[in-house]
């Protein structure tokens, strides 16, 4: 397994609410953690399979700490590349009810070679592979091109939302995306069906996965669509729990478990994460 994603440290305000435009709020705490959907899903990755992270970081002290994260979590490591840039830094404004803005200043992330990507791939030989929109396209587009060429499984969770070209979109095996992410690639007006919404992706996609916070999750297949049910859980933080979720999805799929199969069991896994993880923040 392997992951080809971004890395930042995160730099987390917790407030009472999220200001308002143009509005001051003061802030109960501040703290600094790893992070970086790439970062997050390999972790979660590592929980289930062996897995591997392709990735960018900077000559900085933010560096060092991301690779003890991953190193700590049984990530391998020998794929994160050291660059002459700052290491990718996100700013966190997380409220007490669990919800957050984020904001992500990319660094070292914006600089990774496709080149090198590819020669890693090569090297790893991973039997899935999983990525993000956190990297240059020229990137997501060699993880693509590397897995339809090796027929090797390549799930791609397209987030933050950004146009993928549909040769990317054909080749992913899942789509995983939350409900918002899919109305935007579906290319649908908010608050579609999600039927219709699971239609026009299914045009598009061979399968797709929609995490649909504590409502449900939607699948699409050529089989049909199906809702599989989500514990309710009292949310606590939901940064990360969308990485967390397509993480441990993957390296379930990678293990031979089936889509939906893992779908219950990384949603499970996510709405946990929801429920009982918050740092002193």
């Amino acid at each position: 397994m392997a992951v080809v994603g971004s890395l930042n440290l995160d730099l987390t305000a917790l407030v009472t609410r999220a200001p308002d435009d143009g509005e001051t709020v003061l802030g109960r705490s501040l703290s600094t953690h790893p992070g970086g959907k790439g970062a997050n899903q390999a972790i979660g990755s590592a929980r289930l399979a062996p897995t591997a992270i392709i990735g960018a970081v900077g000559h900085d002290d933010a560096a060092h700490v991301l690779r003890a994260a991953q190193r700590s979590a049984g990530v391998d490591t020998r794929h994160l590349t050291d660059l002459d840039a700052a290491t990718g830094r996100a700013i966190v404004v997380l409220a007490e009810d669990g919800s957050n803005r984020i904001i992500v200043i990319g660094g070292a992330n914006g600089l990774l070679d496709p080149e090198y990507v590819t020669e890693a791939l090569d090297e790893l030989d991973p039997a899935v592979v999983l990525t993000q929109l956190e990297l240059p396209p020229p990137v997501t587009h060699a993880v693509a091109s590397w897995a339809r060429a090796r027929q090797r499984r390549f799930v791609l969770n397209p987030s933050p939302t950004a146009p993928v070209a549909p040769e990317i979109l054909q080749v992913a095996d899942p789509l995983v995306v939350n409900e918002h992410e899919a109305e935007y690639y579906a290319n649908t007006d908010p608050g579609t069906d999600i039927d219709r919404v699971m239609a026009r992706l299914l045009g598009r996609v061979s399968a797709v996965v929609v995490t649909r916070g504590g409502d449900d999750i939607v699948i699409g297949t050529k089989d049909g669509i199906e809702r599989i049910p989500v514990p309710h859980v009292a949310v606590i933080d939901t940064t990360g729990a969308g990485d967390h979720f397509a993480g441990t999805l993957a390296a379930l799929l990678g293990t031979g478990v089936s889509l939906r199969d893992a779908v219950v069991r990384a949603g499970a896994d996510a709405a946990k994460l929801v429920a009982t993880r918050r740092e002193d923040r």
